[in-house]
């Protein structure tokens, strides 16, 4: 039995390519993997945007120490929930505080300020103390939150 090749009509060359259906089908495979793709995906981007956020959030609580003691000065890092920023201030949180030094700072897309104790903010004092304080962060659709702690003795930020 002999097999026949079928010839391009222009070029006499043997005809070689895709057809239309092969195409589709390529198509339509791969449009469904990617769809089944994009949940974990963006779940993934939010659990990033989360841990980005508290450790922004983090390195500003420890830079506002440093520079609290190195500058011989009281600092303040308020919080506004019903806003969702934050800020970093000169002077205590207690009294008003007039010059702002930083922000204020929205935290990511999607990453909220879930609460704030002392709700004012925390203070970091020039001798390296600081007044106790609690900061949780959340996203929507998650049940992970991320809590930062500030001692008052020592003024160390730990996260949780």
């Amino acid at each position: 039995m002999r097999t026949v090749a079928v010839r391009s009509p222009r070029s006499g060359l043997p005809a070689a390519g895709f057809t239309l259906i092969e195409i589709c089908w390529t198509m339509a495979i791969f449009f469904i993997l990617c769809a089944i793709a994009v949940t974990p995906m963006t779940r993934w981007i939010g659990g990033e945007r989360q841990g980005s956020t508290t450790a922004a959030l983090e390195a500003l609580l420890r830079e506002t120490q440093q520079r609290s003691v190195t500058e011989g000065r009281s600092m303040c890092v308020s919080f506004n929930l019903a806003a969702q920023t934050y800020s970093v201030l000169r002077g205590t949180c207690a009294s008003a505080p007039t010059v702002v030094l930083q922000g204020p700072i929205r935290p990511d897309t999607g990453v909220r300020l879930e609460s704030a104790s002392p709700a004012i903010g925390v203070t970091f004092y020039p001798r390296g103390t600081a007044t106790p304080g609690v900061v949780t962060i959340s996203r929507k659709g998650s049940a992970r939150v991320d809590t930062l702690t500030v001692e008052g003795l020592t003024g160390r930020v730990s996260r949780a």
